[in-house]
C-alpha cells in the first residue's frame, strides 16, 4: 500500500492596513534617495502592515490557522501535529505552537513545536513534517503555519528592508492518504555560508539586547547586499537536480512558488528555464516580502486562481539568511 502526504489545503492571513509605494518613495526622497528602480526590481506596489499595538506573529498565525481549518471543516481536535515557523517569533518560550494549540483547542496527544530556518523556514518545515508523517503511523494530519513581521525590525533608513517588507502568515494542512497519486515527492538542499554575516536579526545578537550602550539601530535587522552573481545559477541547478532524479522536466511543472524577495530574480530564473511567466506567480506586489510565508502565499494565489489544480506538479523554492536554500516537489 502506497502512503502519501498530501497538501490538503492552504490559507493565508494579512492585516487590514495597506501602504502603497508612494509613502516609501516620499520617505526616502526626504533622505535624498530615489528608490523607484529598487521597487521596480523587487516588484513592490502595496504591502500589508500590522497594527503593532495589537498584532504580532502569534496572533497572525492563529488567524491563518483558523482560516485553513475552516476551509476543510476541521477543528484543532483533528490535528496530530502543529508546527509554527518564524524568524520573528513573539516569544522564545513557550513555543508559539503551544499557544496556537490552545487557541485551536487541540488534543492533548498532539506534537507541537516551533522552527526557525529564516526565510526558507516554511519549506523546510513542510518537508520535514512530511517525512516525519511518513515515518510515524500515529500522525495523520499536521498543521504548518508561518508568520512574519520583518517590517517591525527594519531600519527606517535602509531602503531594501523598510520599503520592501510586509506582514503576513501562511498555513497549510498536510494529510496522510493511502493509495493516492498525489503529495510530497522529494526535496533538495544547498548550503553556502559565505554570506553568514550579511543578514542578522538582531544585529547585536540576543545576548546584547539588554546592554544600554547598544543603539536601537543595532537591535534591528542588519541587511547588507549579498553578491547574487552565482545565486541564479545555483537555484536552477538545485531545481534541475530535484527534477532529474524524479524523471521530470520544467515543462511538467504547473507552478514554481518561490520566495517573493525579488520579482526580478524570479523572472531571471523563469528566463533561464525558458518557461511561461504565468508558471511563476508573483504576489510580492500585493503583500510585500513576507519572509518564510511568501512561497506559500504564492501557492495560495495559484490555487485560488485555479492556475494549480489537483494533480498538478508544484515546485517550492526559497533561501534563508546564512544561507541555506531548499527546493521541494509536490504533486498537489
Amino acid at each position: 500500500m502506497t502512503t502519501s502526504i498530501t497538501l490538503k489545503d492552504v490559507a493565508i492571513y494579512h492585516p487590514d492596513k495597506v501602504i502603497n509605494n508612494d509613502f516609501y518613495i516620499n520617505h526616502f526622497q526626504e533622505q535624498g534617495k530615489d528608490i523607484h528602480n529598487l521597487l521596480q526590481a523587487l516588484g513592490r506596489e502595496n504591502r500589508y502592515v500590522a497594527d503593532y499595538s495589537k498584532e504580532n506573529t502569534l496572533t497572525m498565525a492563529i488567524e491563518a490557522s483558523k482560516n485553513v481549518l475552516n476551509k476543510v471543516k476541521y477543528t484543532g481536535q483533528d490535528l496530530d501535529m502543529i508546527v509554527f515557523v518564524s524568524s520573528t517569533p513573539e516569544y522564545f518560550a513557550p513555543p508559539s505552537a503551544v499557544a496556537i494549540h490552545r487557541a485551536l483547542e487541540g488534543k492533548e496527544e498532539a506534537i507541537v513545536y516551533d522552527m526557525n530556518a529564516a526565510c526558507v523556514g516554511m519549506i523546510v518545515a513542510v518537508e520535514q513534517v512530511s517525512r516525519s508523517m511518513l515515518a510515524n503511523p500515529h500522525i495523520h494530519r499536521a498543521l504548518v503555519v508561518a508568520s512574519e513581521q520583518l517590517l517591525r525590525y527594519a531600519w527606517e533608513e535602509e531602503a531594501v528592508t523598510y520599503s520592501s517588507f510586509g506582514d503576513g502568515a501562511s498555513a497549510v494542512l498536510l494529510e496522510k492518504q493511502e493509495e493516492t497519486n498525489q503529495g510530497f515527492i522529494d526535496s533538495a538542499y544547498k548550503v553556502n555560508t559565505e554570506s553568514i554575516d550579511k543578514i542578522i536579526l538582531p544585529a547585536c545578537g540576543v545576548s546584547n539586547l539588554k546592554d544600554q550602550n547598544i543603539s536601537d539601530y543595532e537591535k534591528r535587522v542588519k541587511w547588507e547586499n549579498v553578491n547574487n552573481d552565482n545565486a541564479f545559477k545555483s537555484t536552477v541547478e538545485l531545481i534541475e537536480k530535484l527534477l532529474n532524479r524524479n524523471n521530470l522536466t520544467t515543462s511538467d511543472i504547473q507552478a514554481f512558488c518561490f520566495s517573493q524577495i525579488s520579482r526580478k530574480n524570479i523572472y531571471k530564473i523563469q528566463e533561464m528555464f525558458n518557461e511561461d511567466r504565468k508558471k511563476f506567480p508573483v504576489v510580492g506586489t500585493k503583500y510585500g516580502y513576507t519572509g518564510s510565508a511568501s512561497p506559500f502565499m504564492a501557492f495560495e494565489y495559484a490555487v485560488r486562481t485555479e492556475q494549480v489544480k489537483k494533480g498538478d506538479y508544484v515546485v517550492f523554492w526559497s533561501v534563508g539568511a546564512g544561507s541555506s536554500a531548499s527546493a521541494m516537489l509536490f504533486k498537489y
